[in-house]
């Protein structure tokens, strides 16, 4: 056989070391030729040596790991107590080797998913109750009694709020339905000015239609409780910013 040539590469350890001979002579990490393996070993480590690079403790104690496995390979198999002969001298080592290569190939896949994705950040997944009802402490009919005192203040609101809860009671039958603009409204209101009360954001409408989007915005809020309502002793709304589920001003509908 002639004498291997190797291209000194540096090697994380003695199993790194071993690895390369195996794959470079294409055997089987169970059934290490280990005459051959331990030799070329050597013969990285003479060159090693010749060039005068440093030589770790660990490749040392691996070379004689080596040199012990081949001289008990050479050697006839004692058989035990049980009739059954000795465990293969290489067994150990195989095993490690082994292990060895898994994290090696795991180390590798997950080097490559950070060079994929170690520049991205992930935003916390924001779950919304995707249910069309309304949770049970949430009752309609304040809401709608909150309109008409709303009509009450001010008569040019008579014919809108009149309309609306015909339309509004339409809505209350079919499923909820978001209104997106005004949803992003009301969220702003209730930052600027904390704990409002319903009926002063509902002033805020300057058209019928504005005012349906207003009222099917704040049951939208409510239902994925990114708001919740408190009722004084007269039943007058109360909307309070839910901090908790407010994490950035948006619903999953924006």
């Amino acid at each position: 056989m002639g004498e291997l040539s190797f291209q000194l590469e540096v090697f994380e350890g003695p199993l790194d070391l071993l690895l390369a001979l195996i794959k470079k002579n294409n055997v089987d990490i169970y059934d290490i030729p280990i005459a051959e393996i331990c030799d070329q070993y050597n013969d990285y480590l003479r060159q090693m040596a010749e060039m005068d690079m440093e030589i770790a403790g660990e490749f040392i104690v691996m070379a004689a790991e080596l040199l012990l496995i081949k001289s008990r390979m050479l050697l006839p198999k004692p058989v035990v107590d049980d009739g059954e002969p000795e465990e293969d001298p290489r067994a150990g080592l195989a095993r490690r080797l082994a292990e060895y290569q898994r994290a090696k190939e795991t180390a590798a896949f997950l080097a490559d998913r950070y060079t994929v994705y170690g520049g991205r950040i992930a935003k916390e997944t924001e779950e919304l109750d995707t249910r069309g009802d309304l949770p049970d402490h949430i009752d309609p009919a304040l809401l709608v009694r909150a309109m008409q005192r709303v009509a009450e203040k001010n008569s040019r609101y008579a014919d809108i709020v009149r309309d609306s809860e015909r339309e509004i009671e339409k809505l209350l039958a079919a499923k909820i339905v978001p209104v997106s603009s005004k949803i992003f409204a009301i969220l702003k209101i209730l930052r600027r000015r904390g704990a409002t009360p319903f009926e002063d954001i509902l002033m805020t409408a300057s058209n019928r239609s504005a005012l349906v989007a207003l009222f099917i915005a704040s049951l939208e809020l409510l239902k994925v409780q990114r708001i919740r309502m408190s009722v004084t002793e007269d039943e007058r709304v109360i909307f309070i910013l839910n901090t908790s589920h407010a994490r950035d001003g948006r619903t999953g509908n924006e």
